[in-house]
Parts: C-alpha cells; sequence; structure tokens
C-alpha cells in the first residue's frame, strides 16, 4: 500500500532504496528494549549515543512508562478519543518480566476503562506506520484503532482528515500524546504553530500531553547526543524547561493550578523510575487540560 496515497500526508516523501541503509531514530529507540534484529547502521549509532549517554536505555524506559501512566489517567477520567502522536514502532511482548509493562500499547489501556474508545496512532514514518497497522488489523478490539501516516506539523490537515474520515469527533474532549516526538522536529516555529493549532481545535476538557527532551539536566552529555545524531543528519533538539512549558499555552494542570512542567520520573507519584535522578529522565513532563 502506498501510504501517501491516503492524502493526509502528501509532504512527506516515500523512503528511497537506502532507506534501510541509514540509521533510524525510531528503529534505535526498540533497542532500548531489547528489539533483537537492528540494521548494522543503527547499532554502529547506537553504540556512540550510549558512549556520549550511559543513560539513554534507562531515559527511553521512563519515558514509556510515564505514557502509559498518564494514558491510564486520562482513560480514567473518562477521556475516550486519543491520538498518539509519533506513536513509534510497537514494543515486542515478552512472555514475562518487566518489559511486559512497556510492551502496552495505548489502545490496551484505554480500551480497559472504554471498549468503544477511538484510539489513533500517528506517525511520519512509513515502516511505523505499515507495521502498527498490521498489528491493528488483527486486534480482537470492539473500536479498532487506526494508524494514520502525518507529519505533526501539518496539524491542520491532520486534524481536519481524521474528523472527515469519522475517526475523530468535536464534541468530546480527546487526549493529544505527544510523548518524545517534539524534539525530532528541526524547526522550532512549525513546533509552536502546530501546537497553537492543536490547543484551538481541540474541544474544552480535552488533554494535552508533553514529554522533551531536555540539557537542563546534564548539558555536556545531551549536547553529546545531539552532536552524535547530528554527524548522522538526524535532527534532534532539546529545550529548557521554560520553552517546553509556553507550548501548553494559558491552560491549566492536570491535577489543578498551574501546568507543572517536571523531570518525567518525577510527574506520576507511583512512576517505577520515580526516585531516580533528574539527570536519568533527560526530559521534561507536563500534562494540561483545556479550560471548559
Amino acid at each position: 500500500m502506498n501510504l501517501v496515497q491516503e492524502g493526509l500526508a502528501p509532504g512527506i516523501p516515500a523512503p528511497g532504496p537506502d532507506a534501510h541503509q541509514r540509521p533510524s531514530a525510531a528503529r534505535i529507540h526498540r533497542m532500548w528494549f531489547g528489539t533483537e534484529g537492528a540494521l548494522p547502521a543503527d547499532e554502529d549509532l547506537a553504540r556512540k549515543i550510549l558512549s556520549a549517554f550511559p543513560c539513554e536505555p534507562a531515559a527511553a524506559k521512563i519515558n514509556r512508562a510515564h505514557h502509559l501512566l498518564i494514558t491510564e489517567a486520562l482513560a480514567a477520567r473518562g477521556i475516550s478519543q486519543v491520538l498518539d502522536i509519533g506513536c513509534g514502532y510497537a514494543l515486542p511482548r515478552p512472555q514475562s518480566g518487566d518489559g511486559l509493562l512497556f510492551a502496552q500499547n495505548t489502545h490496551d489501556v484505554v480500551q480497559q476503562h472504554s471498549r468503544s474508545a477511538s484510539v489513533i496512532y500517528v506517525d511520519i514514518d512509513h515502516d511505523v506506520v505499515a507495521r502498527r497497522r498490521s498489528l491493528l488489523d488483527h486486534a480482537p478490539t470492539a473500536s479498532r484503532p487506526k494508524a494514520v501516516l502525518a507529519d505533526v506539523t501539518d496539524m491542520a490537515r491532520l486534524l481536519t482528515r481524521l474528523v472527515a474520515d469519522g475517526h475523530l469527533t468535536h464534541d468530546r474532549p480527546v487526549a493529544a500524546l505527544l510523548h518524545y516526538v517534539l524534539p525530532w522536529i528541526p524547526d522550532d516555529a512549525r513546533v509552536r504553530d502546530a501546537l497553537a493549532y492543536l490547543r484551538t481545535w481541540l474541544p474544552p476538557g480535552s488533554a494535552l500531553a508533553i514529554t522533551h527532551a531536555t540539557a537542563d539536566f546534564s548539558p555536556t552529555w545531551v549536547e553529546r547526543v545531539q552532536d552524535v545524531y547530528g554527524e548522522e543528519g538526524i535532527a534532534f533538539r532539546p529545550l529548557d524547561r521554560q520553552s517546553i512549558t509556553s507550548l501548553f499555552g494559558d491552560w491549566g494542570d492536570l491535577y489543578g493550578g498551574p501546568v507543572r512542567t517536571v523531570p518525567t520520573a518525577r510527574h506520576q507519584r507511583n512512576h517505577p523510575f520515580a526516585t531516580v535522578p533528574d539527570y536519568v529522565s533527560a526530559a521534561y513532563a507536563g500534562v494540561a487540560i483545556k479550560p471548559q
């Protein structure tokens, strides 16, 4: 299937013939969870990342655990429309062990609260979307999740198409999850514009959840990682706390008061990594609710 023909993201070029010869941040992310079958280019870059920042696998697990905790919290509030933007690859489901926690999918969590909930996975990577679709084709759910190819910076096109196709409605709240996707977008102005459009479009009571890489806690290590990715032509742009907080606009925090932008492992009290030093998270997390 030619995913570009969907009309969601005509500006996204089809992958070239050398796509599997170049490293992919999405594929490398899977490696931190023990996924086998990495490509040589991914393994080489992963070794360089670990040399620059040995805590990278732990940071990825912190982010994933936060994603699942926030998904649970928002589903428990009754939000039954969920956009998982920059979803990345599904993680392997081991038979036992700690990996079982991370292998849960967004829709697994949401549909424990509402079997008819609408969950939409969004990514700019052709292979990610194709693999998500292959898995979802066999999902035994009352309301089958969707996977779409789209560019988060073209937010108007994405939301318009999702409504037109009946995947989203504007009459009830939506949870928009943008967990560790924004650092990979090289144009800060387009990110700000996309988030401003999203905040305006979302119905009252909707949630905006963001995790974003930062160099605030460990500038030397994170800047080294940025340089390693940059040598491969991969954009990686950590931001400071103020810049990340501004992406929530004037919305209030999930738990009341001004929005809290804190190290990811410390955002939820029941986070399994809540006691680790902040530099291990290497990212901030925040969740805001649109006023009624």
